[in-house]
């Protein structure tokens, strides 16, 4: 009995690994997957991610079909050795885990920043760093001035009482990649002759770069507009709970603190694996819709416009277009000759049009 019973359990198994790989087209992936990445993943993933399904299928049918009689004692054994390779796992990934800045490809937001106990992370204040991305490139220097912004310089002084371009977001907000006068905050700042605050941090979700916002918001006197980057790589990130982070409740968006204990096998499935089943995707949604809804109304509550910038390098991602459908947005394609191939992000020229787009945007 307790044969045929594994039996089933392996054959429904096989059924739901089969079901999924056919399943597993391209309008799924195109919604599922590739709104979790940052640029496209290569094309040749999503029939990889398909045939390992069937192989792994496959296996399993085989199993079932070799397996012999099976006993209390076997099962038991079985079920300790699963554990025990969970609990190797999590040892080898604790193991073998470095410090961002002593990997062989550190993010920028590291090198010149640190824990933040709101944001998960922040540039350090009053910091200089000079840094060309591994694999080429210039050497770019970043400034930090004394509220943890990138700026022109770590001296600039920010005044309160100026007309202020207010820019949050992510790395391409910050200008990864890019001199200070070639970001596109500083060129649109430039254009329309106001002072420009960059509140920006490579790799946030919408809700830190909301909470930074909030932050700068409360100190100007004259802000004129904030202006905000969204991907569609940040509905991923916005359920990251391995940081302290925004949850939507009952209407409300509560700062909620990082999940705890920490499991680093509970992460790399969770929070960085660049999959988003339709439940977690739903949830996505609702929450990246409801802290932009909050973005703008803060901004406006200040006396600065909001302004919702959607970066794209091909045609605009359908759950992007309505997280910010009725909310004041300009869509910006840029061609993917414009993405700068040792560092990811937008060139001078794709700096250039953005800035285009928001000055076109705000005027």
């Amino acid at each position: 009995m307790l044969r045929w019973f594994i039996r089933l359990v392996l054959g429904a198994a096989v059924l739901a690994l089969w079901l999924a790989a056919a399943h597993l087209d391209g309008a799924w992936w195109m919604r599922h997957v590739v709104s979790a990445c940052y640029l496209p993943p290569p094309r040749w993933m999503h029939a990889a991610v398909r045939i390992g399904l069937l192989c792994i299928g496959a296996v399993l049918a085989l199993v079932a079909l070799r397996l012999g009689q099976p006993t209390a004692g076997g099962l038991a054994r079985s079920a300790l050795a699963v554990l025990l390779a969970l609990c190797a796992g999590e040892i080898v990934l604790r193991l073998f885990a470095r410090p961002e800045r002593r990997t062989g490809y550190p993010r920028l937001e590291w090198l010149l920043g640190e824990k933040d106990p709101r944001t998960g992370w922040a540039f350090v204040p009053m910091r200089t760093l000079r840094f060309g991305a591994p694999g080429g490139g210039p050497v770019v220097a970043y400034d930090i001035d004394a509220h943890g912004d990138r700026a022109a310089s770590t001296g600039f002084v920010e005044d309160p009482q100026a007309p202020t371009l207010l820019v949050t977001g992510e790395s391409i907000a910050v200008g990864h990649g890019l001199s200070w006068k070639e970001t596109f905050a500083a060129q649109a700042g430039e254009r329309m002759g106001l002072q420009v605050i960059n509140v920006a941090e490579g790799g946030y979700g919408n809700d830190q770069a909301l909470l930074r916002a909030r932050d700068a918001l409360d100190r100007l006197r004259r802000p004129v507009a904030l202006v905000t980057t969204v991907l569609a790589v940040q509905l991923r990130r916005n359920l990251n709970d391995a940081r302290p982070h925004l949850e939507l409740r009952d209407g409300a968006l509560p700062l909620v603190p990082a999940f705890a204990p920490r499991i680093l096998l509970r992460e790399m499935f969770v929070d960085e694996l660049q999959i988003l089943p339709e439940p977690r995707l739903q949830k996505a949604l609702a929450l990246t819709r409801a802290v932009l809804e909050e973005t703008a109304r803060v901004a406006r509550a200040h006396g600065a416009r909001p302004l919702f910038v959607v970066p794209v390098y091909g045609p605009v991602p359908e759950l992007v277009s309505g997280l910010v459908e009725g909310l004041p947005h300009v869509v910006v394609w840029l061609d993917p000759a414009r993405i700068m191939p040792w560092d990811g992000h937008p060139d001078a020229q794709g700096a250039r049009q953005l800035a285009d787009a928001v000055v076109s945007a705000l005027r």
